[in-house]
């Protein structure tokens, strides 16, 4: 498989019929194949069983297991802790009625219960009137019984960003369409799920919850065409893009890039012989030590991940 170069990636979605979801990710994104309700679209994935495959170039029909295993730290750079697995999941959420309150271990508590450590962030692609979420407790809550009374309470708008570190306890209400990055995970622990008949794991997630830990809205950056990270964190960087312009970004030894069309149109030139056209909802991976080149066709904003 290395007789081919790399360059820019581009994947077939994962569609989950969670029973939270809507049909937002259908009608905004023009996507005719998702299944009713579509709560998650895994955009990017390299967990083990639900490998996502590529759809564009030499490498079409490879997944990306293969790929990092492949190429190594030539795909995902010298940041990656494993050179051999794609540390990162990237996910649209529909969130048609609330999840459940849950939360995610940390590595210290993952040794202890089992499962991957999570730390996530989310990016609100578009909030309904008055749609909340719900991130970290309230003084004096009670562990035992936890449901939204017990959590701080967000009003949701779009361009804000939510650092959920792992040990943070969570809700998202309906009326959300949320961006998600996060570690190679799935791992969840519900706590409260709303009399839904799905399983719950309260000892559990007391093991994981950090009663400390509370987020903020990080709202849009001052100036439309900041690059630098709106967020960091000890997983990744994230930061968005507003491009009214052409506008070259190079990928170093260090780190890939992903790249979301979240606004507008932009075509992405690269060392290959067929460039790609980004549209709404289309993710692309660029590997390590790659150079491209943006040219908008209208204002477009990118959402942009490294490590």
């Amino acid at each position: 498989m290395k007789t081919h170069s790399l360059y820019p990636l581009m994947f077939r979605p994962q569609y989950r019929d969670y029973i939270w979801g809507g049909d937002a990710i259908a009608t905004r994104y023009n996507r005719a194949n998702t299944p009713r309700p579509c709560a998650e679209s895994w955009e990017i994935c390299g967990l083990p069983g639900h490998e996502s495959i590529v759809t564009n170039g030499p490498f079409e029909g490879v997944d990306l297991g293969k790929l990092t295993q492949t190429f190594g730290r030539d795909l995902i750079g010298t940041k990656a802790p494993d050179p051999e697995r794609f540390p990162l999941l990237i996910k649209i959420l529909d969130v048609h009625s609330r999840l459940s309150v849950q939360v995610h271990p940390d590595a210290e508590a993952a040794k202890v219960i089992g499962g991957n450590p999570k730390h996530e962030m989310w990016y609100v692609l578009d909030a309904a009137p008055n749609a909340m979420l719900w991130a970290g407790l309230r003084p004096n809550a009670d562990l035992t019984n936890l449901a939204e009374t017990s959590l701080v309470s967000h009003v949701t708008h779009p361009g804000e960003v939510y650092d959920i570190p792992p040990g943070l306890v969570h809700c998202i209400g309906p009326g959300n369409l949320l961006y998600e990055v996060q570690q190679s995970s799935d791992t969840t622990l519900r706590v409260h799920d709303w009399g839904r008949g799905r399983p719950t794991q309260p000892e559990a997630a007391r093991v994981a919850i950090r009663t400390e830990l509370q987020t903020m809205a990080l709202p849009p950056p001052a100036t439309k065409r900041d690059l630098r990270p709106r967020l960091s964190t000890p997983i990744f960087d994230f930061a968005t893009l507003n491009l009214s312009r052409s506008r070259t970004l190079h990928t170093t030894g260090q780190s890939f890039m992903i790249l979301f069309c979240a606004e507008g149109k932009t075509t992405l030139e690269h060392d290959g012989p067929h460039p790609l056209t980004l549209m709404p909802g289309d993710s692309v991976l660029v590997p390590a030590r790659q150079t491209i080149v943006l040219h908008p066709f209208a204002p477009t904003k990118l959402l942009i991940t490294s490590l």
